[in-house]
């Protein structure tokens, strides 16, 4: 027994000592971060980067304490990061604001000390977060210059805000995990929160240029008592980037496979481990050595969709034309001299399809006035 003791008091020693508090100023403002490095660190090393961001309310602690991605770490070679959002939020632009702070600097600036003092790998730095911490992850993957080579997010989409000006440089691979009656943040969206967790993941097919229709994948039901089940969506022939949907039918605004009593509302599902499940799909991401504009890549999206007036069309190429047909293919609208924000006043409600031609390819989209 005292052997016993002896081992385990050395292991959390070993964790203790890796594991540090940073402090620094940005914006006018000191904040905070915590760290964990490996304990087999040393200079030589290009270690991947993982920045993990808590939810409203929540601290970079606690969220460390929730998730315990630090013993993950340790077995995979990577460095975590928990930084603490200005009085507990980020802003990530929500619909109903809750920060008006540089957000997106300061967690630039993060990934700049860590590129500076501990030589992480530019081209391995990613991003996690819950609740307001998932918006944020969105948000710097649709707005950032740096490169995350992808992103996690849980319980938390995209404002109406960053989802009609994301416009992201590089191709972030993306996986969603959601609840199917999150209460907070609901799956089918809100006037609250913003656009639907469909509408998010068409918005990255699109951007990543996936095949539209995924695969979908039922998994094992390991736990009965979580009143919950998991099926696992797999966008396939993304460009040099993966797109993933975990859906958790009757599933909350949860951690899943993380029993807790503070931080999350509604039904926790224990078939999987979400922290490793995370990892597995972040270890080996890498960014390009190009950006997107760089790339013999074009993306096009349309938002909002469904709309009710006006729509504004996103892509990383010159328009060359727009033409808009009704479901019998008869033309409604054709334009060489387009412009990216178009009124649809003229338009009854229903589905059309647009048809979007720029100096790389042709792009038809559904689209649905309501």
């Amino acid at each position: 027994m005292k052997s016993l003791l002896s081992a385990l008091f050395l292991l959390f020693l070993s964790f203790a000592q890796s594991q540090t508090v940073v402090q620094m100023s940005h914006d006018g403002l000191l904040r905070n971060f915590i760290y964990y490095k490996p304990s087999t660190w040393d200079a030589s090393q290009e270690l991947p980067l993982l920045i993990v961001l808590h939810g409203l309310t929540q601290t970079a602690a606690g969220i460390m304490e929730i998730t315990d991605f630090n013993p993950i770490a340790e077995a995979n070679n990577f460095i975590v990061c928990y930084p603490d959002g200005n009085n507990n939020a980020w802003n990530a632009n929500m619909n109903i604001s809750v920060s008006s702070t540089d957000d997106k600097a300061f967690i630039e600036k993060i990934t700049a000390y860590f590129r500076s003092n501990f030589n992480t790998n530019p081209q391995k730095q990613y991003l996690c977060g819950f609740s307001n911490g998932g918006f944020m992850s969105h948000k710097m993957a649709c707005e950032s210059d740096d490169c995350f080579a992808a992103i996690a997010t849980v319980s938390g989409n995209m404002s109406d805000t960053v989802y009609s000006n994301c416009n992201p440089k590089y191709l972030t691979s993306v996986l969603h995990m959601h609840g199917t009656t999150d209460a907070v943040v609901p799956y089918l969206g809100s006037v609250t929160t913003g656009v639907s967790v469909s509408q998010t993941m068409e918005k990255w097919q699109q951007f990543l240029g996936c095949d539209p229709n995924p695969s979908s994948l039922d998994l094992p039901n390991l736990s009965l008592l979580d009143l919950s089940t998991v099926s696992r969506e797999t966008y396939s022939n993304c460009t040099n980037s993966s797109l993933d949907l975990i859906k958790i039918t009757n599933g909350g605004h949860q951690w899943p496979g993380i029993s807790t009593l503070v931080g999350g509302i509604g039904n926790i599902n224990m078939d999987i481990y979400s922290p490793q499940v995370i990892w597995d799909f972040l270890n080996g991401k890498s960014c390009p050595n190009t950006d997107l504009n760089e790339l013999n890549f074009n993306y096009v999206s349309v938002s909002p969709n469904p709309f009710h007036s006006e729509i504004t069309i996103s892509t990383n190429k010159e328009i060359s034309s727009l033409e808009l047909k009704d479901l019998n293919g008869k033309t409604l609208f054709f334009s060489t001299h387009p412009q990216k924000l178009i009124n649809t006043g003229f338009l009854n409600a229903g589905v059309y399809f647009l048809k979007v031609n720029t100096s790389q390819n042709q792009t038809t989209i559904k689209i649905i006035k309501y």
